[in-house]
């Protein structure tokens, strides 16, 4: 779980150094007008959102799978167990029938 939240740090932090980097650089070199330079940019930020957004549902989708795939495994064990804590029982109370109790 730690490596994935560093996963996700790193991916916010490249992600918003990329667009500032890239920002820059396209206002620095900007080819055309100021108008079609801030639709670029406007253009690239919402690509960069978008982008984010997909990275984001791809964790949380990751996240939902592990989660589910745990509560299986789980449920799997609680299954096993209680079927052998079952038949523990059963062989208890068989083997306790045919044997008769000292009394003291």
């Amino acid at each position: 779980m730690e490596n994935l939240n560093n996963k996700g740090r790193l991916v916010v932090g490249s992600l918003l150094v990329g667009a500032l980097i890239g920002a820059t650089v396209g206002v620095l070199f900007a080819p055309h007008k100021g108008k079609k330079t801030r639709s670029n940019i406007a253009k690239g930020l919402k690509n960069s959102a978008n982008k984010f957004k997909d990275e984001i549902s791809k964790d949380s989708q990751y996240l939902k799978d592990q989660a589910m795939n745990f509560e299986h495994q789980l449920e799997d064990k609680m299954n096993k167990m209680g079927t052998s804590f079952k038949d523990k029982a059963n062989e208890l109370l068989h083997s306790g029938s045919d044997h008769e109790m000292i009394k003291k």
